[in-house]
């Protein structure tokens, strides 16, 4: 039997099981209790966060036997079609494969013609800004006034690129991108179905790299444990997904924050010598600082941190001042695109590190002021109390 990725073994079956949508899944399922099921829906959202999922829970829900209804049964013909990807009267189209008039013409004429078994006939346009201004127009009047038996489900990435004129005969839903800690749960819940042990700090870096996907992650994962088997270190999942080391990272910060220029040029030899991507490694030390800057501020770590991290970037809060900090990320931010560019990333990487070290300390306004008048001595301290400051004695 061949393997079946994560990402499609763990696709979730229920509305319930969607992770980070429960507003959209929230008014799906009050539409239906209620029968005002719109006849097209816009499910539009960065890749990865469960919006294709959602229009075959939606065709389940309208067309289950026992519907339509909220909890779909999941076991009736309708549902393990739809499932499968086998169902006669739900098409799922690639908009970018399919994004001609001829396409959509077809689409309009078999609209016309009742179900073959189901309730409703149901199209599913995956990445539907695909289609071309010619096709759309072919659409816009099906789309506006559809047979009573046919509903439009739309997904799309991009949704800014549909015509106006499409966007207003849609109900629309946005996706959003999926918390990390709701991420991290779900992986957690995954990684013990499938009997493997994976670190916080493991968890913590996939989700940071799949940037707000469940799909993403999965597939991560599954590269993880391709990579390391089911017990992978934290260096092996770095390594596997071509990451940075968390501990090196906080090694530069740290080094950053002391004003230690010895240890962060053995460091960068160290990166290098690796072959690490340094502007990889900048714009990780950029979230580092930032991540130090908001324990300062608020008094704790970033929640989406593991403990581990929480820990080490906490005491290190501690020791920074905040002024330091914000100028640390300002600098290191804003040389990542420098870096990228460099013709020598090295030597650019490492007078970045420098300048951070040399900065001179900055105070609040009243500490500079006081600090001016201790220099400028007694006179101006006077002058500033209304004394007449002293007048010079010039002799002949």
């Amino acid at each position: 039997m061949s393997y079946t990725v994560l990402a499609r073994k763990y696709r979730p079956q229920a509305f319930e099981e969607m992770t980070g949508q429960e507003h959209v899944v929230r008014t799906i399922e009050n539409a239906l209790k209620l029968d005002r099921v719109a006849h097209a829906y816009l499910f539009c959202g960065p890749r990865g966060v469960g919006k294709t999922t959602a229009a075959r829970l939606l065709a389940r829900a309208l067309n289950c036997e026992n519907g339509p209804t909220a909890k779909p049964c999941g076991t009736c013909r309708a549902c393990t079609e739809i499932r499968d990807g086998t169902s006669v009267d739900v098409a799922e189209i690639d908009g970018a494969s399919n994004n001609g008039v001829e396409n959509v013409r077809e689409i309009r004429e078999n609209a016309k013609y009742l179900p073959q078994r189901d309730r409703h006939k149901i199209y599913i346009i995956d990445e539907v800004h695909m289609l071309s201004g010619s096709a759309f127009n072919a659409l816009l009047k099906t789309l506006e006034e559809p047979p009573g038996h046919v509903k439009f489900i739309f997904a799309t990435t991009e949704p800014h690129k549909l015509p106006d004129t499409i966007l207003s005969r849609c109900q629309r839903h946005n996706f959003r991108r999926i918390s990390q800690s709701a991420m991290v749960a779900r992986l957690k819940d995954i990684c013990a179905q499938e009997k493997v042990a994976l670190s916080e700090r493991s968890l913590a870096l996939i989700v940071r790299q799949s940037e707000g996907g469940m799909r993403d992650a999965l597939s991560l994962v599954d590269q993880v444990l391709s990579a390391g088997g089911t017990s992978p270190t934290d260096e092996q999942v770095a390594d596997a997904l071509g990451a940075i080391d968390r501990t090196l990272v906080h090694a530069f910060a740290q080094a950053l924050v002391r004003r230690e220029a010895k240890v962060l040029l053995e460091r960068t030899e160290e990166a290098w010598s690796k072959g690490l991507d340094l502007r990889r490694l900048a714009e990780e030390l950029a979230y580092q600082l930032r991540h130090i800057y908001v324990a300062k501020a608020s008094g704790a770590a970033p929640e989406e941190l593991a403990d581990v991290d929480r820990e080490q970037v906490t005491a290190l809060s501690r020791e920074a001042d905040a002024a330091q900090l914000a100028r640390l990320f300002d600098l290191v931010h804003g040389a990542v695109w420098e870096i990228a560019r460099a013709a020598q990333p090295r030597l650019t990487f490492e007078m970045v590190l420098l300048k951070g070290v040399t900065l001179a300390p900055l105070g609040t306004l009243a500490e500079l002021v006081h600090k001016v008048e201790a220099l400028a001595g007694p006179s101006t301290a006077a002058g500033a109390s209304g004394g007449r400051p002293a007048q010079p004695n010039f002799r002949a």
